[in-house]
Formats: C-alpha cells, sequence, structure tokens
C-alpha cells in the first residue's frame, strides 16, 4: 500500500504522522546511495588504468622493466579498487541502516535488513581478498627484474585467496538481492518511481551504473516531502457567530 502524508480529513482519522525512523531511515539510504555512486566510480577507475596501461604498451615482447612497471600500474588500480570496495561497504551500511529504520513502522524492511547484513559480511571477505592480493603485487615489484619466477610466485593465488574471494562474492551477491529488494519497497511505499527504477537497474550490468544516481534523487525527493510540515486538514470550517451589530 503506497504511503500517503494527506490522508484524512476533520471528519476522518487525520493525517498520519511522520515518525522520526521514517525520515532517518530515507536519509541513510540517499547517502548510501551517494556513497554507492562514489565507490562505483573508484571501481571503475581502477579498471581503466589497467586497461589504459596494457591498451597502449600492450603485453607481447614485454620486458622485464616493463613488467615492473605493469605490475606498478596494477598496484595502482588495486589501491583504488580497495578504496572503493571499502566505500561500498560503507554505501552498504548506510542501506542496513536505512532498511533498519525503516522496519520499525514497516516490517517488509525485516528481510531486506538481513540480507544486507550477509552482504557486509561478503564485502569485509572481498576487502580481504583485495588487500592479499595487493601485498603479493608489492612482493612481485621488490623481485628482481630478471627473476621472473619469484614475480609469478609473487603473484600467484593460494586457496585462502581463493576461498576469500568466491564467499565474498557469493555473500556480497545476497545482500545486493537484499538492497535491491529493500530499495523497490522503500520506492513502493512512497510512491516513487525514481527508487523503483533505480532498484530494478541494479540488476542489469551497464545499466547499473545509472541505479545509485536515480535511487540518491528519488531518496532526496521522499526526505524532502517527510521533512515537510503536516498539510493543515481540510473540511468545513467551524461555525463562527456573526459580529454583533453596531450601537
Amino acid at each position: 500500500m503506497a504511503w500517503s502524508p494527506n490522508a484524512g480529513t476533520m471528519s476522518g482519522p487525520g493525517p498520519a504522522p511522520v515518525a522520526p525512523a521514517e525520515i532517518a531511515g530515507a536519509s541513510r539510504i540517499k547517502w548510501g546511495a551517494l556513497l554507492g555512486i562514489v565507490g562505483l566510480a573508484l571501481a571503475i577507475g581502477g579498471v581503466l588504468v589497467v586497461l589504459v596501461d596494457v591498451g597502449l604498451g600492450g603485453v607481447s615482447n614485454i620486458s622485464s622493466s616493463g613488467y615492473v612497471s605493469l605490475l606498478q600500474t596494477i598496484l595502482l588500480a588495486v589501491a583504488l579498487i580497495v578504496v572503493g570496495v571499502f566505500v561500498a561497504l560503507l554505501s552498504f551500511v548506510l542501506y542496513t541502516a536505512g532498511f533498519a529504520s525503516l522496519r520499525r513502522v514497516d516490517r517488509r524492511f525485516s528481510t531486506p535488513m538481513v540480507l544486507c547484513i550477509l552482504g557486509l559480511v561478503g564485502l569485509a571477505l572481498l576487502g580481504g581478498f583485495v588487500i592479499l592480493y595487493a601485498s603479493a603485487i608489492n612482493a612481485a615489484i621488490a623481485c628482481p627484474s630478471s627473476d621472473t619466477t619469484c614475480q609469478n610466485n609473487a603473484t600467484s593465488l593460494g586457496h585462502g585467496e581463493v576461498a576469500l574471494a568466491y564467499g565474498g562474492g557469493l555473500l556480497g551477491f545476497i545482500g545486493l538481492i537484499g538492497a535491491i529488494v529493500g530499495l523497490y519497497r522503500f520506492g513502493s511505499r512512497y510512491s516513487n518511481t525514481l527508487v523503483r527504477v533505480g532498484a530494478i537497474l541494479y540488476i542489469i550490468p551497464v545499466l547499473s551504473i545509472l541505479a545509485p544516481v536515480l535511487v540518491v534523487i528519488g531518496a532526496y525527493l521522499v526526505e524532502k516531502k517527510l521533512r515537510q510540515p503536516a498539510p493543515a486538514a481540510f473540511g468545513n470550517p467551524p461555525f463562527a457567530p456573526a459580529p454583533p451589530p453596531p450601537p
């Protein structure tokens, strides 16, 4: 059922009051989506750094010094991705906090909150994997330029790193589903099409870049509407006695 801040008249139950938890939930979702944009931009930047360097230099007939330069570029890209994952972690924290606030007035947000908590665990595991991989790259840079065996051993992934990557990816995907469900219910509750469309776009790989932008705008509009003072009740005005005749 869509939420309406103007329900009721003087003869009815009156306008439904806006709970502080609703305003807090909308604000946290707004800031969570904004951090999602920043995290996504950092992750894309890290991928572009590698693509540009490899695209310009190529990988065939690469020299030892060129290989070290490539590793340094990859390390920079990984650093950007690490920061992006950390920002995405904060984004999920705010999404989870937003759903936790909204569940006080609507129990439908309980499931998205739990799924987002699992997503937080997954992002933490992915962060551990990225940090370990960055350490391996840094160790490979320290290897002698002619010792390719040392470089290959330093950049190889162990079973623990692979387990972190797969486990974190799975839990992160579950958290993403929770965020999508929660955002769609948020948009449905407050009749905001932008948030609902943004939630759907999270499913589409390419168009998902636009998803947090739509959610930011939609959540801002919902928060602005919730913060507006309740409109005066309408109906027949109370009877006012006629002024006394002049003396």
